[in-house]
């Protein structure tokens, strides 16, 4: 058994360094986070964020970043075409070197069997204005087996113009829906398992909820998988048909920021969207719906959708009994309705004495019997 001593001897030494001297009296280095800031705002040079590149990387990089006002655009490529394949495309094709093409930005698409994939498109400048209206004669040329095709980057000729009405539908979810904005919502796409209770807590992000109405099964009561949601303003309404809410993050920071040294201003918060239109896992489908009031005058107003049915229901419930008695000496006409009683004042006495069970006055002769 070894000792105490033996095992003490045998531990590793470490290496004599010497000693980190700290200037206490030095500045205090700023953050991550600040340096961050004071890059985004053009205040520290990338030397002292560790991000200092070469010269000849940097001049590189800004030449690809600039955009020519001389440029094509280029469609219908294969998935697996290369920036090298476009710039011996167009250089052997066309009079002009090589050098003349300024920049290629080819937008790539996800990995597909581990190999890069552009998007079918590129965009390609030129130096000079001649140069891009010969590479516009290059339209349905063959490039790696597809006819490729060949427009001016600057030119929107050919595309269809949206309309005023278009343009506000696309921009606004209230048109998008057909319906005008209201307090009330349709929901669709829910869950069986969704309750009243689940919906206004959920659609309590967006504002004060007024009433919920689900629609449900009559057996078992469970959601059909659609229902209203009535809020009692329409911002909330509107929030909720585009699917999100804006809200402020919360930070730790101090409220003010200093913009010089005798003159302070409130810090803008930041803000971040909180997301609403997933309920349970599903995705919901929500639109305006109609106001009840506007509704109930379709269906049931003067000229409503009810009254169209029922008048429609009489008409072919009288061209039925004309059918059924075709043919027949017609002895009765059919009842009119009046303030909820029906008039039977124009059947003959036997008819009434069936429908309505009325004593009539008998007519006939009284037979008696020994």
């Amino acid at each position: 058994m070894t000792t105490i001593e033996e095992a003490n001897h045998k531990k590793r030494k470490l290496p004599e360094v010497s000693e980190i001297e700290i200037d206490v009296s030095a500045p205090e280095p700023p953050s991550k986070k600040a340096l961050r800031k004071a890059k985004k705002a053009g205040k520290v040079s990338p030397e002292a964020t560790g991000e200092h590149k070469t010269e000849a990387a940097a001049g590189n990089e800004e030449n690809s970043k600039k955009r020519s006002d001389y440029g094509i655009w280029i469609g219908n490529l294969a998935f697996s075409t290369t920036k090298d394949d476009l710039r011996k495309f167009i250089a052997s094709n066309c009079s002009f070197t090589d050098s003349t093409i300024t920049r290629i930005h080819l937008p790539k698409s996800s990995e597909k069997n581990g190999k890069a994939q552009n998007k079918g498109f590129a965009y390609v400048d030129f130096s000079n204005r001649n140069a891009t209206n010969e590479a516009l004669k290059l339209s349905e040329q063959l490039l790696s087996g597809r006819r490729v095709l060949v427009k001016d980057a600057r030119s929107f000729a050919g595309r269809p113009e949206k309309s005023q009405e278009e343009s506000q539908r696309s921009s606004s979810a209230a048109t998008a829906t057909g319906n005008p904005p209201s307090k009330r919502i349709f929901v669709g796409n829910l869950g069986f398992d969704c309750t009243k209770e689940i919906i206004e807590e959920h659609f309590g992000k967006c504002g004060s909820v007024a009433h919920v109405h689900l629609a449900t099964f009559q057996d078992s009561g469970k959601c059909k998988g659609y229902g209203w949601v009535t809020f009692e303003d329409i911002a909330p309404a509107e929030a909720a048909v585009r699917g999100f809410i804006i809200v402020d993050e919360d930070e730790d920071e101090e409220d003010y920021v200093s913009d010089s040294e005798n003159h302070k201003k409130l810090k803008k918060p930041k803000q971040k969207r909180v997301w609403v239109n997933q309920l349970l896992g599903r995705r919901m489908r929500m639109e305006f719906a109609e106001d009840a009031t506007t509704r109930y005058k379709k269906r049931f107003g003067k000229d409503g959708e009810g009254k169209k049915t029922q008048v429609a229901e009489t008409n072919e419930a009288e061209s039925s009994d004309q059918e059924a008695t075709r043919g027949q000496p017609q002895r009765t006409r059919p009842a009119t309705a009046k303030h909820g009683k029906t008039d039977y004042t124009r059947y003959d006495k036997e008819t009434v004495q069936k429908l309505s069970g009325a004593i009539v006055e008998s007519q006939g002769k009284k037979i008696t019997f020994n």
